[in-house]
């Protein structure tokens, strides 16, 4: 009751549609956290003292999807407007698409956000500007972000200070790779690859220790690897954009690749791979994208052939001996910073329970 609008407490207590279903679900996953619980009550605050009226489903965005959606050939579009979708808040910071009892959904966590910023600040030379124990401090913090070790109170802690002339740099990179997975979500749908029989079972927020286990699990979809390669060029393909805006998606879609590429280096020397993976690695992703999805105008073969994978062999050298040197720095929940308190990328301390 604390965290919707009267009118979506009644959709989400009766759910008729897949958007009621995608409120529900926005709501459960808060409710069963604390931190989160927290930062909501926190955002309605802000929203009331302003004099607005309050909606959970304000925060939340789709206006991804509704670019692809424009930008796909009208029966493309009609057809993907079957799909409910969204943002969610979730710990596992990914694109799905899955059946619900209410029609096909897919949702994207906006831990991504976090995951894309704290990235880029490390992958970006920025001229110099960004000091490099910074750097390696934003990328531990995105590594813990997708191994969901990071409490999930960004925008009550945000784990430091980043100056406005470089978030304007990087905060673009975000929006264009939410599009590119909205895409690919879509382009799942478009190439027929949601079937019976082809979903497993994923959490959408995970326990955060060993002896609990994962408290809510959706019917998810999982594919063959060459499945994946095609909803990848899909996304890049069914979409009709302008020149120029194809050109940054791609950029930024190279960018997702590379840093996923970089944390896996430390999923695998935390989890050594076992079985058959459901996705193909990022980097057979990167290559598959490089050679089979058209190129944009500008394209920059230095960048994209040399530049880009130098940058992962050098953070996947550093993300495997940090986890080795400091294991216990990517096994605990909590919050990690881009510096010591009372710094210029830090600012004083915030504490917890006082400051938010």
């Amino acid at each position: 009751m604390n965290i919707c609008s009267e009118s979506e407490l009644e959709r989400i207590m009766n759910v008729q549609n897949a958007k009621d279903y995608i409120l529900r679900l926005r709501a459960e996953t808060i409710a069963d956290n604390s931190r989160l619980y927290r930062v909501f009550l926190h955002e309605r605050q802000k929203y009331e003292a302003k004099g607005w009226d309050w909606a959970l489903e304000k925060y939340f965005t789709a206006y991804n999807y509704i670019d692809v959606l424009h930008s796909l050939d009208p029966e493309k579009e009609e057809l993907c407007r079957q799909v409910a979708f969204g943002s969610i808040i979730s710990n596992d910071p990914n694109g799905l698409i899955f059946d619900s009892p209410f029609g096909i959904c897919s949702t994207f966590s906006i831990v991504l956000k976090y995951f894309s910023q704290f990235s880029c600040l490390a992958l970006f030379h920025l001229d110099n500007k960004v000091p490099m124990h910074v750097r390696m401090q934003a990328m531990r913090i995105a590594v813990r972000i997708m191994l969901q070790k990071e409490s999930l109170d960004f925008e009550v802690d945000p784990r430091g200070i980043i100056p406005e002339e470089i978030q304007k740099e990087i905060a673009p990179i975000y929006p264009q790779q939410i599009t590119f997975i909205a895409a690919h979500e879509f382009s799942h749908y478009i190439n027929g690859d949601l079937q019976k029989g082809a979903t497993m079972k994923q959490a959408v927020l995970k326990a955060h220790f060993k002896d609990q286990t994962d408290y809510k699990m959706l019917n998810a979809y999982n594919v063959s690897q060459q499945k994946e390669f095609k909803a990848d060029i899909g996304a890049m393909t069914y979409p009709k954009y302008l020149k120029d805006w194809y050109a940054r998606i791609y950029f930024a879609t190279m960018l997702w690749f590379a840093s996923l590429a970089i944390y896996e280096a430390a999923e695998d020397t935390i989890f050594p791979p076992n079985g058959y993976p459901s996705h193909p690695g990022a980097k057979a992703r990167y290559n598959n994208l490089l050679e089979n999805a058209p190129r944009p105008n500008n394209f920059d073969k230095k960048l994209y052939y040399e530049t880009i994978p130098g940058l992962v062999n050098f953070w996947e050298d550093f993300v495997k001996q940090d986890v080795t040197e400091n294991f216990e720095m990517y096994e605990m929940y909590g919050s990690l910073y881009l510096d010591k308190p009372n710094s210029e990328w830090r600012g004083r301390e915030l504490i917890d329970r006082v400051d938010y």
